[in-house]
């Protein structure tokens, strides 16, 4: 019973040594699959190409009057290197900045309008003044206290003059002549009194009309005045549009200049100069013709089945063949053809990287390493 025993455990035993190993068997394998997926592919023959290059052309017909640049020689964005005549750009640009300063200068000018608004504020004060002295006239037509009180005094003056002649009379020498002279004098002075008093308010009942005449005068002046104002109004405006008009006109006349100028589309290297001084060329003809060295691609191709994995922003080691010493070169993929070679089962790729010391060429051959 006790053997019977042993050899069950034995045998248990076993099967667990066989289990055992069967799963560090898999489990190598799965470490294995996991290496290869994470190595490196190494592509052994990849060239350098440009990734920018571009004919500089002219924009305008014309003769070229100056030239500026040669093979091999440096050149940066929007420089100028080569400039076509233009003698009759350059004196539009000057005439439509003349028409600009006048133009600025009648647009600043409101002293018209200014002239105008005074005179309409004086001409309304005016009518102002006017209505205050209608109301004057109107209180001064309606009353004739002053005709009553000549009247009065002049009544009381032929009282005292009949009171002497009477006193005169009953009593001789109680009052001289001279005296009698006097008192009717003074009521012959007092009937004249009574008449001018009368003139004047005659006169008075007459200056409503004429302040109303003159009111009516003032309102026409502010009406013109008013017009006049709106006029100037309008004629600032007029210049001001105007000036913005003449403004146009220059930055026209300035691009028109500008596209006398022939400049470099980026920064990069001239590899050609295909015009010369004097040449008529025609729009769009290449001057010249630049490439870019500081930006350049590895290109190279791989299996397909390499391609399959998302290789785009990858980073690579780019090393140069062409050189004495190896140099070593970073960047990432930035394009995989999504097409494969039916002869080789192979797809084209590129990898961009910065050549900011020049040390690469387009056309040298290197390896490259993709991490």
């Amino acid at each position: 019973m006790t053997e019977t025993i042993a050899a069950c455990c034995r045998h248990a035993n076993g099967v667990r040594s066989v289990l055992t190993a069967i799963t560090l068997i898999c489990v190598v394998g799965q470490l294995r699959t996991l290496c290869a997926d994470e190595q490196k592919i190494l592509v052994s023959q990849v060239t350098i190409s440009v990734v920018r290059e571009a004919d500089i052309p002219a924009r305008d017909a014309g003769t070229l009057a100056e030239v500026s640049f040669a093979e091999g020689q440096t050149v940066t964005r929007n420089q100028i290197v080569a400039v076509l005549e233009n003698q009759q750009q350059q004196l539009k640009l000057k005439a439509t900045e003349l028409n600009l300063d006048v133009a600025r200068l009648r647009a600043a000018d409101d002293l018209p309008m200014q002239a105008a608004t005074a005179q309409l504020k004086e001409t309304v004060s005016s009518r102002r003044v006017k209505e205050v002295a209608l109301e004057i006239a109107k209180t001064e037509a309606e009353t004739d206290v002053p005709v009553q009180v000549a009247a009065a005094e002049t009544k009381m003056r032929q009282l005292e003059l009949q009171r002497a002649q009477n006193s005169k009379d009953t009593f001789d020498g109680s009052i001289s002549a001279s005296q009698i002279d006097r008192l009717k004098t003074a009521v012959r002075k007092g009937e004249l009194e009574v008449i001018q008093a009368q003139t004047n308010h005659r006169i008075n009942q007459l200056k409503p009309d004429a302040e109303r005449a003159g009111i009516e005068q003032k309102t026409e002046e502010i009406a013109r005045y008013q017009s006049l104002v709106e006029q100037e109004q309008k004629n600032l405006t007029v210049a001001r549009i105007n000036q913005q008009i003449h403004s146009n006109d220059v930055a026209i006349a300035e691009l028109e200049l500008e596209h006398r100028n022939i400049r470099a589309p980026f920064d990069g290297v001239i590899v050609k100069v295909e015009r010369h001084v004097g040449e008529w060329v025609e729009p769009g003809a290449p001057i010249g013709r630049v490439i870019d060295l500081k930006t350049l691609r590895a290109e190279g191709f791989l299996l397909a089945q390499q391609a399959a994995i998302n290789l785009v922003g990858r980073p690579v080691t780019i090393e140069l063949k062409s050189l004495y010493e190896p140099v070593q070169l970073r960047g990432k993929i930035t394009f995989v053809s999504p097409q494969v070679d039916p002869v080789n089962q192979q797809v084209r790729f590129w990898a961009e990287f910065q050549n900011a010391d020049m040390q690469a060429l387009p056309g040298m051959n290197a390896s490259l390493e993709i991490e």
